[in-house]
């Protein structure tokens, strides 16, 4: 189950800080070209604001540094905790782009991406609540 959480961890590292970097490398590239150049969902979204685009990068670096900590300690507090802040961002994200989303071909693609992480952290979650709890050989001995 370690091994499981440890790859999902990394698995939502790398979704959140592919486009963060991207992000705070190069702004005005990650606006014209998110996902792809042919899909340019932030186009939809003017004006560009080369600020709040590095800001959102450098905020979600900071985000993937602490998911890849936990990942490194597997300290189930800070695993639960980490999951739940994803939830934080990506749940509501989810939201608000059902109601002002993209149209045609990439209306998949951009649900895709917004289930996927909420469907992962919430299956983390579960595992890391599995490989926490006690065996019952743990629970005789704490009761004794």
């Amino acid at each position: 189950m370690q091994l499981l959480l440890r790859i999902g961890l990394a698995l939502l590292a790398l979704g959140e800080g592919i486009p963060t970097l991207w992000a705070a490398l190069s702004p005005l590239s990650f606006h014209l070209g998110f996902p792809t150049p042919e899909l340019a969902w932030l186009t939809g979204f003017p004006p560009f604001n080369e600020h709040m685009t590095r800001d959102f990068g450098l905020i979600g670096l900071q985000f993937v540094l602490v998911v890849a900590y936990a990942a490194v300690s597997m300290r189930c507090t800070l695993v639960r905790v980490v999951l739940a802040a994803s939830l934080v961002f990506n749940v509501p994200h989810l939201i608000y782009h059902q109601h002002h989303g993209a149209t045609g071909n990439a209306v998949q693609l951009q649900v895709i991406s917004q289930v996927a992480p909420i469907a992962l952290a919430v299956l983390l979650l579960i595992i890391n609540e599995l490989a926490n709890r006690p065996t019952p050989r743990e629970s005789t001995a704490e009761q004794a």
